[in-house]
């Protein structure tokens, strides 16, 4: 059979289900079981069968596309590396379900809001994925004015919003984890680098932080804390700048996110220091880059494959007309590898 030109109905009779079964599976909805829903996603991408695209648009009013919105401080992939690697996730996710992308930058030419607000009137997507730390009070009641589904995921704006859905990273609870590890070593002194780009999470990555370290028995003072901008020359110029007191004595520094501990890691490798025995190296996010490079990076691995498993899943079934919510801080775990003891 010609792959390209097989319809539904003859998918659906080479694999022995029936063609409403298919089409069920393909849009991800729950009256289809797990099991036969990835037996169909696995046939599916064995025969290289999508669903036609055009034909469906026509038949539910839906325009296959799915809008994501990037954050405020989102300059580009290279020094973003997290949403890179976010992107690249939902981009495999949603292309089980045959949905294509549009992303939606924030205009620092513009105001932030007439680009969004065209799109939503146009009515150029069938829902969102907002990655942006906040929205607006305009956006959000053009959201609610059209019945716009969104999942909001990643990390979470100061404002948080509790008639929207979302899929949070805990990041409280990752700079918690890192305290806590970091205390079982009196010896060191600890650091946390922070950054001005995202305030309100890097404020529940420090406070978790602090009360890690407290419940240790350690006080991080204002002295202890450090800034730089998100991206690895900002952490290197600013490792550099300070290295006298990051290697005064021995040091344990938690940084904001892997970016800035490799732009850490990097400073203290050309100026000859030793990692992790006279400096302990411990980044957040857990982005590639962290474990293929050498020293591989000791980082608090936040859980990108479920948050963004869980999004597509729930926006996709708010897009079939479905009434559902979803609240979920999602916990992130501690990889250790070569920058720490």
């Amino acid at each position: 059979m010609n792959k390209k030109g097989m319809t539904s109905r003859d998918f659906a009779k080479l694999i022995g289900v029936s063609q409403s079964t298919v089409s069920r599976a393909l849009n991800n909805s729950d009256l289809v079981t797990p099991e036969k829903k990835e037996y169909i996603l696995r046939k599916a991408r064995e025969y290289n069968f999508q669903l036609n695209s055009q034909a469906q648009s026509l038949r539910t009013s839906k325009t296959g596309t799915i809008g994501i919105m990037f954050p405020k401080h989102f300059v580009g992939m290279t020094e973003n590396c997290m949403l890179a690697y976010v992107y690249d996730q939902i981009q495999k996710e949603l292309s089980h379900f045959d949905y294509d992308i549009m992303v939606i930058y924030y205009d620092r030419d513009a105001d932030d809001f007439s680009s969004f607000e065209r799109i939503v009137r146009k009515k150029k997507v069938d829902g969102f994925l907002v990655l942006r730390m906040e929205l607006s009070d305009n956006e959000i009641k053009l959201i609610e004015e059209f019945k716009v589904p969104c999942v909001f995921m990643m990390n979470a704006g100061s404002k948080i919003r509790e008639n929207l859905n979302y899929f949070f990273s805990d990041s409280y609870y990752g700079g918690y984890i890192a305290g806590k590890y970091y205390g079982g070593f009196p010896e060191y002194r600890k650091i946390h680098i922070t950054v001005s780009d995202e305030k309100s999470d890097a404020k529940r990555r420090m406070n978790g932080y602090r009360d890690g370290l407290e419940e240790c028995g350690y006080v991080l003072e204002e002295k202890d804390i450090f800034n730089c901008k998100i991206g690895i020359g900002s952490a290197y110029e600013c490792t550099v700048k300070n290295i006298e007191e990051f290697t005064k004595e021995k040091t344990a520094i938690f940084t904001y996110s892997d970016i800035v501990g490799l732009g850490v890691v990097q400073a203290l490798r050309n100026l000859n220091i030793k990692i992790p025995e006279q400096v302990q190296v411990l980044g957040m996010d857990d982005v590639p880059l962290s474990s293929v490079l050498i020293p591989k990076m000791s980082t608090v691995h936040v859980e990108v494959d479920t948050m963004v498993s869980k999004a597509c899943g729930l926006l996709l079934k708010l897009i079939s007309g479905e009434t559902i919510s979803a609240h979920e801080w999602i916990r992130p775990h501690l990889e250790i590898r070569d920058t720490t003891i």
